[in-house]
Formats: structure tokens, sequence, C-alpha cells
């Protein structure tokens, strides 16, 4: 399964949020401490308006007082499917590839496990 997720986290002119801070943090550098709460496009291109796919909804702390890192609990909820996928672990959001944990899943994804490759395409 490949997809792209956008995660809206700040707010941009015409742009729908997907992303609620609902706790700031104490460092700007790393937003450590910030809490936020997803609910993402997945879609099957690197366009916002490509085909949606999906939607990632979830929790992101950010974890670190020395680099962007962020403890990631998220269910991915795919279009047509029956069942989501769950992810949890460690997201060193500035490493050019990472990987996350597939915990669990319902319905079709039940007992799925194994793990998720992430990359950044891009930031603005």
């Amino acid at each position: 399964i490949s997809f792209y997720l956008h995660d809206l986290f700040f707010p941009t002119p015409g742009v729908n949020v997907t992303t609620a801070i609902v706790l700031p943090g104490t460092n700007n550098a790393t937003m450590f401490g910030m809490v936020a709460i997803i609910d993402d496009k997945l879609t099957e291109g690197p366009s916002i308006d490509s085909k949606l796919v999906g939607r990632a909804k979830g929790i992101l702390a950010f974890d670190s007082i020395s680099n962007i890192s962020l403890l990631a609990s998220i269910t991915l909820e795919l279009e047509g499917r029956d069942g989501n996928i769950n992810l949890l672990g460690q997201n060193r959001a500035l490493d050019p590839q990472r990987e996350i944990s597939i915990v669990g899943g319902s319905g079709e994804f039940r007992f799925v496990q194994g793990f998720a490759t992430l990359r950044t395409h891009s930031r603005e």
C-alpha cells in the first residue's frame, strides 16, 4: 500500500488545516512538548488535489529537546476497505527515511503487523 499523507500543520490562507495543536510546547526549535491531533488526507499522488484514498487520524507528541522528533499514534482509514491499520512509534521528522511500527488493525487488516516506511516528499 502506498500513499501520500498531507499533514497541514500550520495555517495557510485558503487551505483547510487538518491538525489541531492542543498544547503548544516549550521549545520553538524542536517543538518539544507540542501535542497535536490529526485528521489528514491520504492521497494517491503528491498533490493535495490527488485522488483521496483515505485519512490518517491520531495524536502526535513532540518528544525531543535536541531534534524534531515525535511520538505518533495513528489510525489509517483507507477508502473502500473494511478495517483500518494502526501505527505507533517515533518519527524523527528530519531523517530522510524513517520506519514506524504497524501494531495492528481491524477488519481485513486484523492481526496485521510489521513496519511502514516514511519519507518526506516536501515541506512548505
